[in-house]
């Protein structure tokens, strides 16, 4: 599994979507997969909040999250990407 970082670009590998890692969450009643403990809320392009299953998110390039945004209609120029230091 691949350490992601808060502010990551990151693409759900069953769902497809793509959005940027905003935290995590550890919520019982959101998790994605039975056992987990804690789950990434990942922020969409369109500003809204999904949660997933750390085991099931991949890290993705800042251009994935621009098409993906395109995709759906929405200027991925108008939100800021921010990228924090970490292992590559």
């Amino acid at each position: 599994m691949i350490t992601l970082w808060e502010g990551d670009c990151v693409r759900h590998t069953g769902d497809r979507y793509v959005g940027t890692h905003a935290g995590y969450t550890r919520l019982a009643g959101l998790m994605e997969r039975a056992g987990d403990l804690r789950a990434v809320r990942v922020r969409l392009p369109d500003g809204t909040i999904r949660v997933a299953s750390e085991y099931n998110l991949e890290r993705v390039d800042a251009d994935a999250f621009g098409k993906y945004a395109a995709s759906l209609g929405l200027d991925p120029k108008g939100r800021t990407l921010v990228r924090r230091a970490g292992p590559v």
